[in-house]
């Protein structure tokens, strides 16, 4: 699946990966590749993106994480 975080003037991540962990309004969330569509709001935490070669890690104050089309957008 596709995945692409940002922030304002800011692109942090772009590119293929296996799963995307994010802090969900309700609890954690881990969304994998043909996931349903979602739209969920995001709350202080960690989120974490795996692709085949490594993970990363990115800080997260909130936002909203969309899941469509086996594309995952985070807005910071």
């Amino acid at each position: 699946m596709y995945i692409t975080i940002a922030r304002v003037h800011e692109n942090l991540f772009s590119g293929q990966a296996v799963s995307i962990t994010a802090p969900g309004a309700d609890g954690e969330l881990t969304i994998l590749s043909t996931h349903e569509p979602l739209v969920v709001p995001l709350t202080k935490g960690i989120i974490t993106v795996r692709t085949a070669e490594h993970g990363e890690v990115y800080e997260c104050e909130g936002g909203v994480l969309e899941v469509s089309n086996n594309q995952v957008t985070v807005l910071l």
